[in-house]
């Protein structure tokens, strides 16, 4: 395999890019150079150098999860089983992409970091995470696992400590042969994440293309039902569609024309169509369930106390719940789902008009968002009070003014959602929460005041966007002036 060849393969996802838009590949890369090079300047002490670090760590390893995932739609089960080398390419591409991750990983590591690590245990944790990125983006239910159970590992540490300390005397006496293992071992798994045209590639490969049309169409503001999302799995999705379809039928049941609320309820049903509010309820009593049985299970047959299993996973339990109650109302792509129904929607018997409304559509959106970060806010008070961590409280706080700027925008000069456009208010939306946790939980900043000031502020300048509906083009349908 040449160089050329190996430059193609590997770098195929940038050489397929649009390159008529570059602007928003150099905001990208704007959001992450600029904010490590404010924290090196600004900050003092550690952190000056610790945070920096971590950002283009991040960046790093994001970029050769990109690359990954593009090796993995290139490996086709035609092509594979069909085209001679056609598997070996990819597999020397991988482990090319894997040695540059991990070496460019290890050695801004190594420059940014304090000395309390070795460079041999910098390198072997970056291989480590370069490895599980690859299978990764083959197989996704890792990064679940990896967000579930990952505070299990504090949970047991108790138990952990003398294989731990075994590992560490073994390490100690001579670090570069269990290095050396290692590196072969971590190696020797990247050839085996590429298939070679048998059933079973076939089918991970159609789940890997079923992923990524879910994905362009979140971007184009349609949502996946669980049918479409989890194929051959409709068993599952039926009790969904039972229920989805039972609240269906009482809107239509008890129609009143006479009632506003009785009219945009059967709005939003076309409205929102698969992003409907009572999707969002059922998938996240699905995720809550999953995850209080499996905390039932390690504290029925462990050692582990319910406290320890709080403490040590309030924050991955924290950020869940902000993003299944957040995430659909900080962006509202999904009006694009119903553009060709909205026209008829109008002649609906009873839908208000003009700036009614735009009243009407923006409160849908609001009072999904308020209503979601209360019952948020309800949950994690207790979940702070049990860790002692009260900065994830500017989780709900963070929500309001994006959500407050996305019920009061303007659906008429909406313009097609892309990936980028429905990522920005996510992004903003954690960098908020993110730059407030820190605040309250490294530096003891007080939280009261701050949050009391943004909820005023985003109060105060709600009443004004809403006032601003009024003078805003009819909201149906969604991007016709755009």
């Amino acid at each position: 395999m040449n160089t050329t060849h190996l430059s193609q393969t590997l770098l195929a996802y940038w050489r397929q890019r649009d390159r008529e838009a570059p602007w928003a590949r150099w905001l990208l890369s704007a959001l992450v150079v600029l904010p490590a090079a404010a924290a090196a300047i600004w900050m003092e002490g550690p952190l000056a150098r610790i945070l920096p670090t971590a950002m283009l760590v991040v960046a790093v390893y994001i970029g050769w999860m990109v690359v990954a995932a593009n090796l993995q739609m290139q490996n086709d089960p035609a092509a594979a089983r069909l085209v001679p080398g056609h598997v070996r390419a990819l597999q020397h591409a991988a482990l090319a992409g894997w040695g540059a991750c991990t070496a460019v990983a290890t050695l801004l590591l190594w420059l940014g970091l304090p000395p309390y690590l070795s460079w041999q245990s910098l390198l072997l944790g970056t291989a480590a995470a370069a490895t599980f990125a690859l299978w990764a983006s083959r197989l996704w239910w890792l990064w679940l696992v990896l967000c579930v159970y990952s505070p299990l590992i504090g949970v047991f540490r108790h138990r952990l400590d003398e294989p731990m300390q075994a590992v560490y005397a073994v390490w100690a006496a001579h670090p570069n042969s269990p290095l050396l293992l290692g590196l072969l071992a971590m190696a020797a798994l990247v050839p085996p994440t590429f298939g070679h045209g048998n059933e079973r590639h076939r089918r991970a490969h159609e789940r890997l293309r079923r992923i990524q049309e879910v994905q362009r169409m979140a971007q184009e503001g349609r949502q996946a039902t669980p049918a479409q999302a989890f194929a051959s799995l409709e068993r599952f999705s039926r009790p969904f569609d039972l229920l989805i379809g039972a609240w269906r039928r009482h809107v239509v049941a008890t129609a009143n024309n006479a009632r506003l609320s009785s009219v945009m309820a059967r709005a939003e049903l076309v409205l929102h169509a698969n992003q409907h509010w009572t999707y969002q309820v059922l998938a996240a009593v699905v995720v809550v369930l999953v995850l209080g049985l499996s905390i039932a299970a390690v504290v029925s047959f462990t050692p582990a106390s319910l406290a320890d299993m709080f403490k040590h996973g309030a924050f991955g339990i924290a950020i869940g719940l902000a993003s299944m109650a957040a995430n659909p109302t900080v962006s509202r792509p999904t009006l694009w789902q119903t553009r060709r129904e909205q026209a008829l929607l109008k002649l609906l018997p009873g839908m208000p008009q003009g700036a009614a409304m735009n009243r009407a559509v923006a409160w849908i959106a609001l009072r999904h968002a308020l209503v979601a970060t209360a019952l948020v806010s309800l949950l994690l008070v207790p979940l702070a009070r049990v860790s002692q961590q009260w900065g994830l409280l500017w989780l709900p706080v963070a929500a309001v003014p994006w959500a407050l700027w996305t019920a009061t925008r303007s659906p008429a000069r909406m313009r097609p959602p892309t990936a980028l456009t429905s990522v920005l208010p996510v992004f903003g939306f954690y960098a908020v929460a993110g730059a407030g946790y820190v605040a309250t939980e490294r530096f003891s900043n007080p939280m009261a005041p701050w949050a009391g000031a943004i909820l005023l502020a985003s109060l105060a300048w709600g009443l004004v966007r809403w006032r601003q509906l009024d003078g805003q083009p009819p909201a149906l349908p969604t991007g016709r002036l755009s």
